[in-house]
């Protein structure tokens, strides 16, 4: 066990990393005779700096709740009867290792599949084992409607996934909040803390929210636009700038792929056109236009919101053109790329041979979130789901939920349910006694966050300050997702994917930006290291142009449209305030 300063009463002071939820926040996990009796903000830490929510605070409601599953257990009785037995480590790895194989051995590796919840210390080795395994079938609901879309969308426009800079000493003058509340929710590396912090220098505040959030009373500027209709709103804005002539032109001209291409493509999208389609009027979205584009710095927080739309995909690439054509991009108190301090994960992506690539589910289909466009190529979970219902166009014999209580987290849960139970195999890690979990043949309990070590960089991708987090505590038989994965690939006789996790924490810190060290991280529990800014001004973007690509050469070659285009929608006259009463639900 990593631990830190011993304080009088035999208390153990143990420096990490809440995992409660996307943030960061350091924090100091008070330890006594093996039992976790206090989670504190760490004064230290470069995100929260000694401040916590209740999460957090209450984290060891979590590790020591009544319902824990605390031992692997066996299915006795039909599929989700409810009826259990326990049994070892031992026999429950090996039991699954036989069963992964032979269906290997029958039916090819991607008969398996896997899937996992949002992304936690789990994630990446999830992905790394299903290539071990050979499988290309591994699932992940964010990959689809939550976050991925902003990803990989950056990486096909800017190189690089462009974060808010909250870690430089310059704030920003303008902060334009679109399907984002991050005061009450935040993703990796931008809690709601320092997010409050950022507002504390008085910039100017645009929120693009169909609901009065505590950020929209607070905005000089609220677009309270028609929910769904983020693309013409994306479009209008760019028309405006554009038509304007207040964009960055310095900037644009030497720096940006398309810009003549994309100024002719929203010509037809004006204010105008928007106002009845999005609901928010005409002068309205001309001053947030103005706003955002001649205030500098200028920063967008971007939220989940938009992925769950028409075309996200697309609009997502829109809104990130605002940033761009106005000269935000990689400047203080705007949006900047991260240092990347660790070292490569190894993903083993090199064992999914162009035979096995072409077995991946959906990947032909949906080329740029599941296939050769995609950040990470994953399995689309429609397909997997029908593989295992229909056998089309093979069947899914075996799956494995990582975190991932799937009947709640993937949509049309009774068609999952019914595919769930024709599986021949079925194996859960979790927390607790998912409605998912009942369905498995073996269940498997995992670790919550202070029982676990990891290794993050915040912001995601970015990988800005590494932090480290260190197991506390251990509760009954639990053991780390990613432990379970590396022992599971031993005795399938694997020949990678077997390393010890910790082995791997060591080498991403070690290999990583050389002010970075493994033995630094576990004293201090982060190192924050200087920023630089305006990367490009060197090699470039990592883009086929070398510069940010409003029109997408990438887009282009893979077959879709280089740039967003939208249509009019029928004309809706108003959106439900609440479900209607009715004497069923009185």
């Amino acid at each position: 066990m990593s631990v830190g300063n011993t304080v009088a009463d035999g208390t153990k002071v143990v420096k990490s990393v809440c995992r409660g939820c996307h943030g960061g926040c350091s924090v100091l996990l008070h330890v006594k005779d093996g039992e976790l009796t206090k989670v504190k903000g760490d004064p230290d830490g470069p995100l929260n700096r000694g401040r916590l929510c209740p999460i957090g605070s209450n984290a060891k409601y979590l590790v020591y709740h009544p319902d824990r599953l605390l031992y692997p257990q066996r299915r006795v009785g039909p599929r989700g009867s409810g009826k259990w037995e326990r049994i070892t480590w031992d026999e429950a790895l090996d039991d699954i290792a036989e069963k992964f194989n032979a269906i290997r051995a029958a039916d090819g590796p991607e008969a398996i599949a896997l899937g996992q919840g949002t992304g936690r210390h789990h994630y990446f080795h999830v992905v790394r084992f299903a290539n071990a395994m050979g499988t290309p079938n591994w699932t992940e609901p964010g990959f689809a409607q939550c976050f991925l879309p902003r990803v990989t969308s950056s990486f096909h426009t800017f190189g690089d996934f462009p974060v808010c800079d909250f870690v430089g000493d310059v704030p920003p003058q303008c902060i334009m909040y679109w399907g984002h509340n991050p005061v009450n929710s935040g993703p990796d590396g931008e809690t709601r803390f320092n997010v409050r912090d950022s507002l504390s220098h008085k910039p100017k505040v645009i929120v693009v929210d169909p609901r009065e959030t505590e950020l929209a009373k607070l905005a000089d500027i609220w677009l309270r636009l028609r929910p769904g209709t983020d693309d013409a709103l994306a479009l209008s804005m760019l028309n405006a700038i554009i038509g304007e002539k207040i964009y960055d032109e310095s900037f644009v001209t030497q720096w940006t792929h398309g810009f003549d291409a994309l100024a002719g493509h929203v010509k037809q999208y004006t204010p105008e056109w928007a106002e009845p389609i999005t609901w928010v009027p005409v002068e309205k979205i001309r001053v947030a236009a103005r706003l955002f584009a001649q205030t500098k710095p200028a920063m967008l927080e971007w939220g989940v919101g938009i992925e769950q739309t028409p075309k996200c995909f697309q609009t997502v690439r829109a809104l990130s053109m605002l940033p761009a054509i106005t000269g935000n991009i990689d400047v203080p108190g705007g949006w900047m790329f991260g240092m990347h301090t660790l070292g490569p994960f190894p993903f083993l992506f090199d064992r999914i041979t162009p035979e096995i690539e072409s077995k991946r589910l959906g990947g032909d289909r949906f080329k740029v979130l599941c296939g050769e466009g995609a950040f990470v190529r994953t399995g689309h979970i429609p397909s997997v789901i029908r593989a295992m219902s229909e056998g089309d166009p093979y069947r899914i014999k075996a799956f494995m939920a990582i975190g991932s209580n799937t009947l709640t987290t993937y949509a049309s849960s009774r068609r999952v349910y019914e595919a769930l139970k024709k599986l021949d195999f079925m194996v859960a890690i979790d927390l607790f006694m998912t409605p998912t979990a009942e369905l498995a043949d073996i269940v498997l309990p995992a670790a919550s966050w202070p029982e676990v070590d990891s290794l993050w960089g915040y912001p995601f991708i970015a990988e800005t300050i590494p932090i480290l987090q260190q197991r506390a505590v251990r509760v009954g038989e639990c053991r780390a997702d990613e432990e379970i994965l590396a022992e599971l690939a031993k005795r399938m006789n694997l020949d990678c994917a077997t390393e010890s996790p910790l082995d791997i924490i060591k080498n991403l810190a070690n290999t990583g930006d050389p002010r970075v060290s493994y033995d630094e991280l576990k004293e201090k529990g982060f190192i924050s290291v200087p920023v630089k800014y305006r990367k490009y001004e060197e090699k470039g973007f990592a883009t086929p142009t070398g510069k940010i690509e409003l029109y997408s050469t990438v887009m282009e070659k893979l077959g879709y449209p280089p740039f967003l285009s939208t249509r009019k929608r029928r004309k809706a006259h108003s959106v439900p305030q609440s479900l209607p009463r009715t004497s069923r639900w009185c």
